[in-house]
């Protein structure tokens, strides 16, 4: 009869639930996003009041910062853009993996004009 140490079956099962979690990191596939843009957009639809937005926004779980950025023009002419927000949400998925989705939402003239989302799988 052979006898394996049980160190070796516990490393098998270590090194598979290392496999497995690596495996779940990673980037989102286009239908997560696209679902989590539907969420987003429902809670917010687009010409929504931009003032409005950062509370909708927390009540989805995320939390946003205004960030704002410099641009040149067609004539040259160093300009600055409507402010946006930059949200973002970060939940725990298995053992030690979190999903995070940043939101990055833009205004013209006072109302949502675009909404940009990514998803990323994080293991650590």
């Amino acid at each position: 009869m052979l006898f394996m140490p049980p160190f070796r079956y516990s490393r098998s099962i270590a090194v598979a639930a290392m496999a497995a979690a690596l495996a779940a990191c990673g980037f989102a596939g286009e239908d997560e996003v696209e679902a989590e843009s539907a969420v987003i957009l429902a809670r917010v639809p687009m010409d929504t009041a931009f003032t409005s937005v950062p509370a909708a926004m927390s009540a989805l779980g995320f939390s946003c910062t205004t960030g704002s950025r410099r641009f040149t023009d067609a004539k040259g002419k160093v300009r600055d853009s409507d402010t946006h927000l930059v949200c973002e949400r970060e939940q725990s998925e298995w053992l030690v993996c979190s999903r995070r989705t940043r939101a990055i939402l833009f205004q013209t003239g006072g109302r949502l004009s675009g909404a940009l989302v990514n998803i990323g799988h994080f293991c650590g």
